[in-house]
């Protein structure tokens, strides 16, 4: 997580947190429990699947890409 950004603006605070995909498979790790408890905050879930949708979108970026790799071989 390198680059964060704030908005200071009234009626629109908020920060905008640029997570690297590499970072996303350990921070569901530390949510998990969390991010699942029925006791736990909306924003906790909903950043939590958040996580897991992104994370799965990678997953299938990943695939492809192997999937390129190895037909450019033969």
């Amino acid at each position: 997580m390198d680059r964060i950004y704030t908005n200071h603006l009234h009626n629109e605070r908020r920060i905008h947190i640029e997570i690297d995909e590499n970072e996303i498979a350990d921070l569901l790790d530390d949510l998990a429990n969390i991010g699942r408890n029925p006791d736990s905050f909306e924003s906790t879930k909903r950043l939590y699947q958040v996580l897991k949708t992104s994370d799965d979108a990678f997953a299938d970026d990943r695939r492809r890409d192997a999937h390129e790799a190895e037909t450019s071989r033969t």
